[in-house]
């Protein structure tokens, strides 16, 4: 069993995710299926119940040969044609040059997921990962975070968002800003025989005029290449057309929709949980697709148009406009996984913290659009631990959830435990030492003098003050002194949980491929188990052109 940590010895996420790992008995009638049961037991309440839909494998096809993916990919697009075939779903914005590592955990649980569901029950299982790229939070997908060749945290964005504040990222072509990103990776990552060919890769699918999403979809390919991951573009207008009937029957029962995600959040309130999401009684749960913009509707059917005046479309205009053009509706994150399971035949979705948080208040919205709800599974949380990082934490006896106190505490902990630093007992003998005198001398000016009380109380407040700063200017020395010391633990909580934050949240899987090469993906793979609902640790071994240090 790999090494692990119990969420709740970790920097908080949603309250709802600690009680689904760890109770899910108190979460129970939120969810359709306890993902906790044996596979056999949630697969069959997962059942298909929509015809096969061939506008979709039709869509998957076409945006699979404008990617150039593989015959896995294509083989597997295929196997949903049949109606035995189940899918395990998961997603992600299309964040720049792949985003952040639990994106590319995210996609590998679909297809550690797909595997076993396949090995337990039988049937075709095919691992798909729907690509949100209807999105509108440009400075959500607009940069990467990684460590440079010194060990420091280096932020690469791109930095001219579009001029449309509701436009969706996933068309947004790269401009000449690319290059120069790219050509920043070179100079920053180390130069070893890992580099060179997985730059190259990144520079030949990150280029001025071809879009966020395209990049996205042909890097996450080039990583899933022999695993045959299906990349649903959420902006595929062929793969619409097979929702038409769900997305009238959203515009069709919209107040309806309205009521019950209000009163499911009254009721996941009531239980002591924050909503994470917050509903607008006043607003459909669609957005219209004007060009590339995003326009809230109102519960009139009326577009909500930010520069212009609205247009009182009308909801069965809306409903007509639908059955030409469904690719001008977008779901909210209320809807978007119900469309995906309306499409999809979904027996598991992999789902982070905040996702299981709003899948909690999603259930009477799939009954009424008659949509099953899948099992909700958390995806594998990872911390990667280098052999030089690994060392560190041995050489001062550390361990990775101690670091969650940031590299201060840990710092100033460890020097005033050492024995040869005992800054501690110093200042305290001084402090007490004081007390003693302090003592004796306002007992002999009360007998000369009660009113220079006042002076001897500012006189000690001044020594406090300045006895304070000297204890601060010795730490500093001692820290200096213990230079080594210092930067090894900084070098760790930096590697480990950057500025407080999950590692996964924070870096990018560009650097671990430069130092672990093709290997990375095999060494993750062997050690993580799927279905050990703690945030795991996985330590690496020297990969082929690691630069040793």
């Amino acid at each position: 069993m790999p090494k692990s940590i119990s969420f709740r010895r970790l920097p908080a996420p949603n309250p709802i995710f600690w009680d689904y790992v760890d109770n899910f008995d108190k979460l129970r009638r939120f969810y359709n299926i306890d993902y906790q049961q044996p596979i056999e037991k949630w697969v069959s309440t997962a059942e298909l119940t929509n015809s096969v839909k061939e506008d979709l494998v039709k869509g998957l096809l076409a945006s699979a040969e404008r990617w150039g993916s593989g015959a896995h990919v294509i083989d597997n697009i295929h196997k949903l044609s049949q109606p035995e075939t189940l899918a395990v779903v998961t997603g992600q914005q299309a964040g720049l040059f792949g985003g952040p590592l639990f994106t590319y955990y995210k996609a590998t649980g679909a297809v550690l997921w797909a595997k076993e569901i396949e090995r337990v029950t039988g049937r075709p299982t095919v691992p798909v990962f729907w690509m949100e790229t209807s999105d509108h939070d440009f400075y959500e997908i607009n940069h990467i975070r990684l460590l440079d060749k010194e060990g420091e945290e280096i932020t690469l964005s791109l930095t001219t968002p579009p001029k449309e504040k509701r436009r969706v990222v996933g068309s947004i072509a790269f401009n000449g800003e690319i290059e120069q990103l790219v050509h920043r990776l070179w100079n920053l990552l180390p130069a070893n025989t890992n580099r060179g060919p997985l730059l190259e890769e990144i520079g030949s699918i990150y280029k001025p005029g071809e879009t966020v999403g395209d990049a996205f979809a042909r890097l996450l390919n080039a990583q899933f290449a022999d695993d045959g991951l299906i990349v649903f573009d959420a902006e595929c207008a062929q793969c619409k057309k097979a929702a038409i009937p769900l997305i009238d029957k959203i515009l069709a029962t919209s107040t309806d929709l309205n009521k019950k995600l209000t009163e499911i959040t009254e009721g996941v309130q009531a239980c002591g949980y924050p909503p994470q999401i917050q509903p607008q009684e006043d607003r459909l749960q669609l957005f219209a697709k004007v060009g590339d913009v995003r326009i809230p509707i109102d519960e009139r059917g009326t577009l909500l148009f930010e520069d212009q005046q609205p247009d009182k479309v009308g909801i069965e205009e809306l409903r007509r406009r639908a059955q030409e053009h469904p690719e001008q509706f977008l779901p909210k994150v209320s809807l978007r996984p119900i469309m995906q399971d309306y499409l999809f035949p979904t027996a598991a979705y992999i789902a982070g913290p905040s996702e299981i948080a709003y899948f909690a208040q999603l259930k009477p919205l799939y009954e009424s659009l008659d949509v099953t709800m899948p099992a909700i599974i958390p995806r594998i949380s990872i911390t990667l631990i280098e052999t030089r990082i690994k060392r560190i934490l041995d050489k001062y006896h550390f361990t990775p959830e101690e670091l969650k106190d940031g590299s201060q505490k840990l710092i100033r902990d460890h020097l005033e435990n050492d024995p040869t630093n005992d800054l501690v007992s110093l200042f305290a003998q001084a402090r007490k030492k004081w007390e003693e005198i302090d003592n004796d001398l306002s007992l002999g000016l009360m007998r000369i003098d009660p009113t220079l009380q006042h002076p001897l109380e500012k006189a000690v407040q001044r020594w406090q003050q300045g006895l304070n700063v000297l204890e601060e200017k010795a730490r500093d020395a001692l820290n200096r002194k213990n230079i080594t010391t210092v930067n090894q633990i900084k070098k760790c909580c930096m590697h480990l949980l950057p500025g407080g934050h999950f590692q996964e949240r924070r870096f990018s899987l560009l650097y671990y491929l430069v130092h672990h090469g093709s290997g990375l993906a095999e060494q993750i793979r062997s050690q993580v188990d799927i279905k050990l609902y703690r945030h795991q640790l996985v330590y690496l071994e020297k990969g082929a052109g690691q630069v040793s240090r």
